[in-house]
């Protein structure tokens, strides 16, 4: 089990009701069209966030939550892919050996003939984490970056 410290003061709502969450089951948390956005832990407010803004230009994103990274629900990621034929992975890790790769291998092995475009990622840069907020900003995915390369597999713009 894995958390991000930087995640403790978010706030949101909560329901009194019990509920159950699948863990093994990734979670598609907006449905779209045009493309599917997959990430996970708190790149998933990167994710959301993209989307939000990607709607604003008529851009439907679907945005899958994996939950879990191992077992990997990739079927629900194929799924998605056969839908919207493109697909943008946005995580926190560095990009060598990552789960983007992995998705990346399997959506490409087992779904290349969906793929209208690339697979694109967006991780963090390849290099240690600083402690300087503003090389913070630089090293971590963000919304403007995630778009426009969401923009790039939907050929809006290079």
């Amino acid at each position: 089990f894995m958390e991000s410290e930087q995640m403790y003061g978010d706030k949101m709502d909560i329901t009194e009701e019990e509920y159950y969450i699948e863990l093994v089951k990734a979670d598609i948390n907006r449905a779209g069209r045009d493309v599917t956005i997959v990430s996970f832990n708190k790149m998933m407010k990167v994710a959301l966030g993209a989307a939000e803004e990607l709607q604003k230009e008529g851009i439907s994103a679907e945005v899958i939550d994996l939950r879990t990274i191992r077992p990997l629900d990739w079927l629900t990621i194929l799924e998605s892919v056969k839908k919207t034929n493109r697909l943008v992975i946005v995580e926190e890790q560095w990009p060598y050996a990552s789960i983007s790769s992995e998705i990346s291998y399997r959506i490409q092995k087992e779904g290349f003939d969906y793929l209208d475009a690339p697979i694109r990622r967006i991780t963090s840069i390849d290099a240690p984490m600083h402690y300087a907020p503003t090389l913070v900003g630089a090293y971590l995915p963000d919304i403007p970056r995630t778009v426009k390369l969401v923009k790039e597999v939907m050929y809006l713009q290079k």
